[in-house]
């Protein structure tokens, strides 16, 4: 053999070799992802009774959605010290936002960004699986709007975008007793088909700190120098959820909702006030005040709606809403109520 014929063979051989290394380097790679694909698909399917249950047909998926929210403000009482009758309604601008997320079963990144700025700031975090799920939002309101009457002021007062701030961060959570069956996850579209229907009875929990403050120096005079408005509530409460689907998956209806007992409440005024000195001048100062509820333990409610359409095993159209009720009474008379409210529409692909 020629030195010429042995090199060809030798260069053919190394070729030959690196060529069954890098297959074998690439069956490795393509092993562990079959592997954490598996352990994913089989995590989906864990603790489920599949003849209720199943997860998609396939995993992977890219989603477009589209959430509005806001909140609306109610504050009335009757023969009030300082403002005898009074009625305060206001409400947010609509805040929109879109959102693209791409993931793999219930692991997904998300990035969103605003279409319609009802806050000032607002971010959300969730986790939500069949058993347990936890929903927190902050947000910040500049554009709450609405008008003011009370019978201590010649006339009827608008409240224009500006004049205050609401600040409101808010925890739901949930936890499913009929989790094998049963699934809030799928009535978002979100990781699971819900073949037949079911429902469960649902232990939930809300957490509320607000605050609103009057921007507007004119309005709070009008309100006795009223600066700020301070609430923070803890509730619990057992309620019901059900999933509906008359065709094994592909059309799935939601509807649940909770009484909640507040067994947590603290409110507080900030007001400002002329205080009077020996020499006859005075000083403008602001003083905080607890106000008392008019119950020690009273109710509050939260609801969900959705609707998810399975159109075939790759596109999947979903509506989703849920709404905070939150109310207090104080003991002098004076009312409040909250109403947060945020809806979803997401269109998805899974492949």
């Amino acid at each position: 053999m020629n030195l010429r014929l042995k090199l060809i063979l030798g260069i053919s051989v190394a070729i030959l070799l690196g060529t069954v290394k890098l297959s074998a380097q690439e069956t490795w790679l393509e092993r562990h992802l079959t592997a954490v694909g598996s352990f994913l698909d089989d995590r989906a399917k864990a603790g489920l009774d599949t003849n209720f249950l199943a997860p998609p047909k396939h995993g992977f998926m890219v989603a477009a959605t589209t959430s509005f929210a806001g909140i609306n403000t109610t504050v009335k009482g009757n023969d009030i010290p300082t403002y005898k009758d009074l009625h305060i309604h206001m409400k947010s601008g609509l805040n929109g936002n879109v959102a693209l997320a791409v993931g793999y079963r219930a692991i997904s990144v998300k990035y969103s960004f605003n279409i319609s700025s009802g806050y000032s700031r607002n971010f959300n975090f969730s986790f939500l699986n069949n058993s347990v799920g936890i929903e927190f939002r902050r947000h910040s309101a500049d554009g709450m709007h609405g008008y003011m009457d009370a019978s201590a002021t010649p006339k009827i007062a608008n409240v224009n975008k500006g004049d205050t701030r609401l600040n409101a961060t808010i925890i739901n959570g949930y936890f499913v007793f009929n989790s094998r069956r049963y699934s809030l996850p799928a009535a978002m579209g979100n990781g699971l088909i819900q073949k037949r229907s079911s429902g469960s009875v649902t232990v939930y929990g809300l957490y509320l700190n607000a605050d609103l403050n009057s921007k507007n120096e004119m309005l709070s005079a009008m309100l006795g120098g009223l600066k700020k408005l301070e609430f923070y509530q803890a509730a619990a409460g057992i309620g019901y959820g059900y999933n509906y689907t008359p065709n094994r998956g592909k059309l799935l209806l939601h509807a649940s909702a909770a009484p909640l007992v507040v067994f947590f409440t603290r409110s507080f005024v900030t007001a400002a006030i002329d205080f009077p000195l020996p020499d006859g001048t005075s000083i403008n100062t602001e003083i905080l005040k607890s106000v008392d509820p008019k119950h020690k333990i009273f109710l509050t409610a939260v609801a969900r709606a959705s609707a998810v359409y399975n159109i075939n095993d790759h596109f999947i159209l979903s509506l989703n809403a849920l709404l905070n009720d939150v109310q207090f009474n104080s003991a002098i008379g004076l009312k409040v109520g909250m109403n947060d409210w945020i809806a979803t529409g997401t269109v998805c692909y899974r492949f």
